[in-house]
């Protein structure tokens, strides 16, 4: 089954995009004075790029915090590093195929995990933070989510056996703004009735009003589309306050994430995971609805020099 090209760029963003990097490796037998030492001369930040602690055989034994610096408490002022190294253990491993949203719902799942580390071919790549979700890369896979359902909403109402039906569904007020804004876009009046004088001018008002009313449900915003998919029952089954609802949470999140304002943490890890759950329930229902309408759309994918090499 072909996948549309937002699908593309949700499937090709993963944690190993932005996650954050491991810092230098120690031997096991190593002390942590040779650790610290290795850490001031790379500029390292333990505290976020935790080392990894390699057996003779080079795999991964364990990993060392900056936490980890200032809790041993023997008798030795310079342990060995695997005696202040954290064990690994399976739960904490994340593929780096991994998808940021199927990562922000495995966060939700485990309240309680700070980070999570990356796994590549059996190695130990990275580390992720819940915050890095809202890196850059991060907010991208909100956004393309967001955009594609925005995407088939918008197709869903200007199909030409729908448009003239949901144009009606909005208020008097909202339509005078999608028309102002038509306006300001394309410098003149929308035609909304054709001119019957004749059958060729009806014939060429008639296929002018239906291409206006499909542009002027572009000019009209998000929640008015949630409004026509609603009022016209074009998903089901869903009540007013999941379609209205999901569709205030979509244009919320959309812009946090274009927008973020320097904070680490935009959304709490819960109120996320479900509207990533709620969103792809969206992005189904209306795919379905458009097959239902036979709406055709257009075809659209990622050029192989264009795919994300992650």
């Amino acid at each position: 089954m072909d996948r549309s090209i937002f699908e593309q760029v949700t499937s090709a963003l993963t944690v190993k995009a932005i996650c954050s990097p491991m810092g230098v490796d120690i031997g096991l037998h190593d002390t942590l004075s040779a650790l610290q030492e290795l850490s001031l001369e790379t500029g390292t930040d333990p505290f976020s790029c935790p080392s990894r602690v390699l057996g003779s055989d080079g795999s991964v034994r364990g990993i060392v915090w900056g936490d980890d610096w200032g809790i041993w408490e023997g008798d030795d002022p310079n342990p060995l590093v695997s005696e202040v190294m954290e064990g690994l253990e399976p739960s904490q491993f994340l593929s780096s195929a991994t998808t940021i949203l199927d990562a922000v719902e495995i966060f939700s799942s485990k309240s309680t995990a700070r980070y999570f580390y990356v796994i590549d071919v059996n190695d130990v790549v990275g580390v992720i933070f819940y915050e890095d979700i809202f890196r850059p890369l991060g907010r991208l896979a909100f956004l393309a989510l967001a955009l594609e359902i925005e995407d088939q909403a918008l197709s869903l109402c200007q199909s030409g056996s729908l448009n003239q039906k949901c144009w009606q569904c909005i208020s008097d007020n909202r339509r005078r703004k999608a028309i102002e804004l038509f306006n300001n876009r394309y410098k003149r009046e929308p035609i909304l009735e054709p001119d019957t004088s004749d059958e060729i001018s009806k014939a060429f008002s008639r296929s002018r009003t239906m291409s206006d009313i499909g542009v002027l449900i572009g000019c009209t915003n998000l929640v008015d589309k949630a409004t026509m998919i609603w009022k016209q029952k074009l998903i089901n089954p869903a009540t007013q306050a999941d379609v209205l609802g999901f569709f205030n949470d979509l244009k919320e999140i959309r812009d946090q994430c274009a927008h973020p304002g320097g904070a680490e943490e935009l959304i709490p890890k819960q109120r996320l995971a479900h509207f990533v759950s709620s969103a792809k329930r969206m992005r189904d229902s209306l795919g379905e609805a458009i097959k239902f309408h036979g709406v055709t759309t257009e075809k659209r994918t990622l050029p192989i020099d264009l795919e994300i090499p992650f």
